[in-house]
């Protein structure tokens, strides 16, 4: 077990980027190794938040789907299958398939509201500018 994760990965990128790149000899071997440093970095990052940021997604999801369950939108059928589901797991892969079934089961709601309901496309659109804040990576560039 490596107890954490998240500074492990973060470890094994400052190595990279402070030991191994400045003894490379190609500017190609540099920047593969400053991206590899930067994508362990992000991976990180994730690795301490991936299945709080799946959980929160999902119950915002899923209340979004209650606000829609009056509507006659395509989709109802995936939508309250997903509002009546739940991830077979606790692994990330389990959350992330859920997750995924939400979200498919969202953009085709979306694509809907976007002419039917435009209180609901903003409350939509709130959703995903929560959910890119909340997963974005805050990674140090060159």
């Amino acid at each position: 077990m490596i107890p954490k994760p998240g500074a492990a990965l973060a470890d094994l990128a400052v190595k990279l980027a402070t030991g191994i790149a400045p003894e490379t000899t190609s500017a190609y071997a540099m920047a593969n190794t400053g991206l590899i440093s930067a994508l362990l970095l992000a991976m990180a990052q994730d690795s301490e938040r991936a299945a709080a940021n799946r959980v929160a997604d999902i119950e915002y999801m899923k209340a979004l789907f209650a606000r829609a369950s009056s509507l006659n939108a395509p989709g109802a059928a995936a939508r309250e299958a997903f509002q009546q589901g739940a991830p077979t797991g606790l692994r990330i892969s389990a959350l992330d398939a859920f997750h995924a079934q939400g979200f498919a089961a969202l953009i085709d709601l979306h694509a809907w509201t976007e002419v039917h309901d435009p209180a609901l496309s903003l409350s939509i659109w709130d959703f995903l500018r929560t959910h890119a804040e909340r997963n974005r990576f805050d990674v140090p560039g060159p």
